[in-house]
């Protein structure tokens, strides 16, 4: 480490204070400073000290509450014949239960009617979507020919564009099944 370095060092942690006088630099250090910014350090530790003991004791405060509230629950429920452990037992027996009646539910989403529904909806969308992007390529293509005037040269430019999906013959047209009715 250079002595250019160090000084810089210092300089940065406020350890020593830096004016140019002239041509040089002069430095200076003093130990009121120093003991200022200790002081001022000690202080923001003791406040923090302070902000933390204060949470612990809400925290702590907030424990005894609870503990105070469920000894008053356990209490209750032992009149009615209960306790915290068989209640947290039943809750568990109950997800389990829900879990394995909501896999059999889903299961049966093959047959739901608003399932098919929803499922026939989506197809119809999805091939609405591939109609519109079909006639835009090939108004794409149009243009491009008309634009150009060789097809050759646009095949190539489309087969770029597309990749195979585009062996310069028109898109299949597909025709969409009406919503309620099946294509068997």
């Amino acid at each position: 480490m250079q002595v250019k370095d160090y000084i810089q060092a210092l300089t940065d942690d406020n350890l020593i204070r830096v004016e140019k006088i002239g041509s040089g630099n002069w430095y200076w250090s003093f130990t009121s400073d120093t003991k200022k910014s200790k002081e001022n350090m000690i202080q923001k530790l003791k406040d923090e000290e302070s902000k933390l003991l204060a949470t612990i004791a809400e925290a702590e405060m907030q424990i005894e509450e609870e503990m105070t509230r469920r000894r008053d629950d356990d209490e209750m429920l032992e009149d009615d014949g209960m306790d915290r452990q068989a209640l947290i037992e039943a809750h568990q027996a109950l997800v389990k239960e829900n879990a394995a009646l909501e896999k059999e539910l889903a299961l049966y989403s093959d047959s739901d009617p608003a399932e098919v529904r929803r499922k026939v909806e989506a197809a119809g969308k999805l091939c609405e979507s591939a109609l519109r992007w079909t006639d835009n390529l090939e108004a794409l293509e149009a243009f491009l020919i008309s634009v150009t005037g060789d097809r050759a040269q646009v095949g190539e430019v489309m087969l770029r564009a597309c990749g195979d999906d585009n062996e310069s013959q028109p898109l299949p047209r597909w025709t969409q099944v009406p919503s309620g009715t099946s294509n068997s």
